[in-house]
């Protein structure tokens, strides 16, 4: 039975489930991840899952089919997650993949996941998302080269805006883990009931699925299960642009 919304008389906003860290595990799509696919088909929801593109380099034939199989389904959205995800520190100095990095570094990250991509999968990236959401004006520099990629995921609207990109931006308090990596349902509804009163359109809500052990799945399941009683309809982040004009 459909819950009141605290959103009204506002709709309920659209709900992206933007989920992070997608790579191999002996050769193959792992277990977690192919049991956030398997709920994704069960419900006929959808949700978007960042690749680590570096694991296409490999001779992965099972990995690259199971990749193919979600795609497939029309629910779900792989994005350009990086190609390395990789963060270090020189002289006291954090870098990240797209975070004080020169320009050279960032557009051969890019364009080399967009071209693993497509030559593996058949897929065109049309949304990125930077690891540990680390960017610069770099990126957003390189980004501006590359128009296949429309959608930028956790990013000032007015840096994505100097690339051309439609910026979905993080939802703030509100996330399906608190803390990190632990999905709770609890802090998230106590999180919704802050955030509602502002009526917003959408909610990108990240999550890191290869953290959640049976637990914190279901705590997962509740707050999708939540947001379904409340009238949000889950779409994917190719779809927004358009779903918000």
């Amino acid at each position: 039975m459909p819950l009141p919304s605290p959103f009204a008389p506002a709709p309920p906003p659209f709900v992206v489930l933007k989920l992070d860290d997608m790579f191999a595990t002996d050769g193959r799509v792992p277990d977690r991840w192919q049991r956030i696919a398997d709920f994704s088909a069960q419900r006929r929801l959808k949700l978007s899952i960042g690749l680590i593109c570096n694991s296409l380099d490999a001779d992965q034939p099972d990995y690259l089919a199971g990749l193919r199989r979600l795609i497939d389904t029309g629910l779900i959205e792989l994005w350009h997650h990086g190609y390395d995800h990789r963060r270090w520190d020189e002289a006291g100095v954090t870098y990240c993949e797209f975070s004080k990095t020169d320009r050279a570094h960032q557009h051969d990250h890019l364009v080399r996941a967009q071209q693993l991509a497509k030559d593996k999968l058949g897929l065109t990236f049309q949304t990125f998302g930077a690891p540990f959401n680390a960017i610069d004006a770099t990126t957003a520099g390189v980004l501006a080269t590359l128009p296949d990629i429309r959608v930028w995921l956790y990013v000032d609207p007015a840096l994505a805006a100097t690339a051309g990109k439609f910026a979905a931006v993080s939802p703030g308090p509100v996330n399906l883990e608190a803390p990190v990596h632990k999905p709770n349902y609890d802090a998230f509804v106590a999180a919704l009931a802050t955030v509602a009163p502002t009526h917003p359109r959408y909610l990108v809500l990240q999550g890191h699925p290869m953290s959640w052990d049976d637990t914190v799945f279901a705590e997962f399941v509740r707050i999708v299960d939540h947001l379904l009683a409340l009238g949000c309809p889950f779409v994917l982040p190719a779809e927004l642009p358009g779903l918000l004009k």
